[in-house]
């Protein structure tokens, strides 16, 4: 379906190299992040406080995320996206050494946090690699293809993790991570550095969008909400299923397969209503949907029953990340991208490094289910201010101006 598509050749190569990268990437992806949360409690006796460490840990790269976009702002953009993924991912080949709570967290938490430091420049590369009327369709079926591999990750390293430890595993699955990355340093974008005069010159003035763009800053607020209630439920989730439901790595792997399977038809199904009606209705169409997982956490007493979690969780993340991706590239002019996607990701890492320890808090002091209440009440207050803010009104469908080209050229 990708390639029969009627795209110009410099948009058809960086759709095949996106495109291979997302395959291999979705093996990384899924063969390690859906087991680490439960891995950590059940074989290596985690808090949930450290477990919030890995929800919390992406974060901790995209405070830096405004001071690296200013830094690349005269700079070609693709080498700040392969570096960092490439040192983050590197992180666990050091797994062998992980026989630890402790180090078995700041491993993952370092691949995290050292990768986020590429978001900013992704967001200029994509921008410029796809065109305006039919981005959200192209990022859609990449990332159905990196979910399909994903799946494939996720049920074979279920049924390894069972006879071979994660300490073999992982910097296996790591290598095909690095390889993914690589794969995306040949989509031919450079994301030209000229300034046009419409990037922020100053470093301080990027935090002045907030205040100039009033529509970026509605959007930045409603999913701030969205993602603190995200942020709040990830590291109650894993001791959730292990304490009170006893879930089994095999089981894990189901879940995340089903999560994945939903997320490839979502990627479809959300990228044509970015297209059609913009970012902020797709917002709030991933906040009903969402709503399904922490009510079905609140009433489960087998695991079988989250498969409803994992089906809404994964079909919901699909949309949510095209609306986190698409934020810098609908409200800011071309020269503008990265530094819109450094300050969006600065907001979002202002509730992203405390909301996993609001959640473990709150689980320590009240048991895990109530924290599904909490994120409810998030996502709805999140979805009135969206409806209030009149935004649906103003917005839908109508992109950002392109202020250039999309420009390629071999990397």
């Amino acid at each position: 379906m990708m390639f029969s598509l009627d795209l110009p050749g410099p948009v058809r190569r960086a759709l095949r190299w996106d495109a291979t990268s997302a395959l291999l990437g979705g093996l990384y992806l899924g063969g390690i992040f859906p087991f680490l949360g439960v891995i950590a409690r059940r074989d290596l006796h985690a808090s949930a406080a450290l477990i919030a460490c890995l929800s919390a840990a992406p974060s901790l790269g995209n405070l830096f995320a405004p001071l690296t976009a200013h830094h690349m702002r005269t700079r070609p953009k693709l080498p700040y996206v392969v570096w960092p993924s490439v040192a983050g991912r590197a992180m666990f080949f050091a797994m062998p050494l992980a026989a630890s709570a402790p180090v078995f967290i700041a491993l993952a938490a370092l691949a995290s946090a050292v990768s986020a430091f590429g978001a900013p420049a992704y967001a200029a590369v994509i921008r410029d690699a796809y065109p305006v009327e039919r981005r959200g369709l192209l990022m859609g079926l990449v990332r159905v293809a990196q979910v399909v591999t994903s799946m494939v990750g996720a049920l074979l390293i279920g049924q390894l993790l069972g006879v071979v430890s994660y300490r073999w595993i992982f910097p296996a699955v790591a290598a095909l991570g690095i390889g993914s990355t690589l794969a995306f340093s040949r989509i031919g974008v450079t994301a030209e550095p000229g300034d046009r005069g419409q990037a922020p010159a100053r470093f301080s003035d990027g935090f002045r969008l907030l205040a100039v763009d009033r529509t970026f800053r509605l959007y930045s607020a409603c999913f701030f909400l969205y993602g603190l209630g995200n942020l709040i439920m990830g590291p109650v989730i894993p001791v959730f299923q292990v304490d009170e439901l006893h879930i089994s790595t095999q089981w894990v792997g189901y879940l995340a397969t089903a999560a994945t399977a939903l997320g490839a038809l979502g990627y479809l199904v959300w990228g044509r209503l970015l297209d059609r009606h913009g970012p902020f209705r797709l917002l709030l169409s991933v906040i009903a949907v969402a709503a399904a997982a922490p009510l079905t956490y609140l009433l489960a007493h087998s695991v079988p029953v989250l498969l409803v979690a994992a089906v809404a969780s994964g079909f919901a993340a699909a949309g949510g990340d095209l609306a986190y991706v698409n934020a810098a590239m609908r409200f800011a002019a071309r020269d503008a991208v990265a530094a819109y996607a450094g300050v969006f990701a600065f907001l979002q890492a202002c509730r992203g490094l405390p909301g996993p320890f609001i959640g473990a808090a709150l689980s320590q002091a009240l048991g895990p289910r109530p924290v599904f209440l909490v994120a409810l009440g998030l996502w709805t207050a999140s979805a009135f201010l969206l409806l209030l803010g009149g935004a649906l009104r103003r917005t839908s469908g109508q992109p950002a101006p392109e202020s250039a080209s999309h420009t390629t050229a071999p990397v």
